[in-house]
């Protein structure tokens, strides 16, 4: 009886263990070396945006105290000036100052406290560790009145004070992008005044007197010089996938994202566990190696030949923004063009280099931007059309004038309509509050942005006018020599 129990017992273990070493196995995928170079592909471009946020906040965060662009984490840097010819930012935006803070929920709530706008348009895109924007507060979705949010880790539990809102994150590094709408130049001010009522605070600390420290410590190893994409591009494997498998751990994949972190399993890249690159066996190191540099590739030629804009009348809009799900290729590419700081509903925008008869727009021609009457841009906050050179920077101009929208004085037509003028030179003193100017012979670039812009919008039922090249003007760069 005891020989039988015995065995019984014997049995039942190499049983239990053969369960167990099958239960570890079910997570970690063929470990031969084309299966790894294709997984570690894959997992490059899953990781891209993950990294590409990291690194963001990384830069962004390095500095001892709150400024005009950068602040420490939990902390508001607040622009104060409008973008110029000197601003070496793409595209930069011409009618809002921004408010930006990187905040952190991986030990507590965060209060986020919006004052009073007034009739002033603003929004705060939070945006997550992944890239994606999943709430944003402000005139569209909340109003314009003083309110408190709470801001949630993905697995907070508890209570939320009464009076306030609660958003849960999906990630505990968090992303504040916000925009607040400045009229005009005698606006700064009280601009200036929202913008230092603005505040972020952990739940603890809300309602507390205490004073923040001036200043805190912080990374002086970061590298502020390269630019954050160029700084992303020079990884390599071992760094980049460290960087990724570091943020995993404290920023969870979506739930539809499991069949990719079973494939992770096989880089020995789990989300609760460390990442240890050196104690890899070799051929897992020589397919991360090599599978890096494929998806690298992989990347770029979907790039290549993904049309990412829809062209109607010369401008082009995106058609690949919104909820990705697990096309990891599409979420990856919108991070590297940089469009996901605002969702479509808080902000539209087209861009033009070419005119309705698809010429590249250049400043040694005449061009007219027109609206008919009751179809300028259907918008609940307001619109703007700003212009830049080839480059992606502002032009220096007399007017010192890098956009026209409904924010300015325009000057409307008898009949309703709107003309805009976009050319080199002045189209005379009645109309120059309708130029908006072009550098004389060269090549540029206009961009129309939509804050809080109508449904027909959205889903392209109302078009923005082509460009259209004034006959009469052939070519101004002659008449300038």
């Amino acid at each position: 009886m005891r020989l039988n129990q015995l065995v019984i017992t014997l049995l039942s273990c190499l049983l239990l263990s053969c369960a167990n070493s099958q239960a570890n196995n079910a997570r970690v995928p063929p470990t031969n070396g084309d299966g790894i170079k294709q997984i570690a592909a894959d997992a490059y471009i899953y990781a891209y945006p993950m990294v590409v946020m990291a690194t963001a906040r990384e830069v962004m965060t390095a500095v001892p105290r709150a400024g005009r662009e950068k602040a420490p984490l939990n902390q508001i840097a607040n622009q104060r000036t409008l973008p110029t010819p000197d601003t070496t930012r793409p595209f930069a935006e011409t009618d809002i100052l921004s408010s930006l803070s990187w905040i952190d929920v991986s030990k507590e709530p965060v209060v986020i406290s919006l004052p009073d706008a007034g009739k002033r348009f603003v929004m705060f895109s939070l945006v997550s560790a992944w890239g994606e924007v999943f709430a944003t507060p402000g005139s569209r979705t909340s109003g314009n009145q003083k309110k408190d949010f709470v801001l949630t880790g993905p697995d907070w539990k508890g209570a939320v004070p009464t009076n306030m809102q609660r958003i849960v994150a999906p990630t505990n590094s968090v992303w504040m992008v916000g925009r607040a709408q400045l009229k005009d130049t005698a606006d700064y001010d009280r601009l200036y005044r929202y913008q230092d009522k603005i505040a972020v605070n952990t739940l603890s600390e809300f309602g507390s007197k205490a004073a923040k420290p001036m200043s805190v410590v912080f990374n002086i190893d970061v590298d502020n010089r390269t630019p954050i994409f160029d700084q992303v591009e020079g990884m390599d494997a071992r760094v980049f996938f460290e960087v990724f498998a570091k943020e995993l751990k404290k920023n969870p994949p979506a739930q539809t994202d499991g069949a990719m972190v079973t494939r992770l399993a096989a880089l020995g890249i789990f989300p609760d566990k460390e990442f240890n690159y050196d104690a890899l066996p070799e051929h897992v190191k020589e397919g991360i190696n090599s599978g890096y540099f494929a998806g690298q590739d992989q990347f770029a030629e979907f790039q290549r030949g993904t049309p990412n804009l829809k062209m109607v009348n010369g401008w082009g809009t995106p058609i690949l923004s919104g909820k990705y799900g697990t096309n990891y290729k599409v979420r990856a590419l919108m991070k590297k063009m940089g469009f996901e700081t605002a969702a479509p509903q808080d902000m539209s925008f087209a861009r033009a280099v070419v005119d309705g008869r698809g010429e590249r727009l250049n400043g040694g021609f005449k061009y007219l931007l027109k609206f008919p009457k009751n179809q300028t841009p259907p918008v609940y906050g307001f619109w703007s059309v700003s212009l830049y050179n080839s480059r992606k920077f502002f032009v220096p101009n007399p007017l010192e004038r890098y956009s026209l929208g409904s924010s300015q004085h325009l000057k409307m037509n008898p009949d309703g309509s709107l003309d805009i003028y976009v050319q080199a030179v002045s189209p005379g003193k009645n109309l120059e509050s309708n130029w908006l100017p072009a550098p004389a012979g060269e090549d540029f670039n206009l961009v129309m942005r939509m804050y809080w812009p109508n449904q027909s919008v959205i889903d392209g039922t109302w078009k923005i006018p082509a460009l259209e090249k004034i006959p009469e003007f052939k070519n101004l760069s002659e008449n300038l020599n």
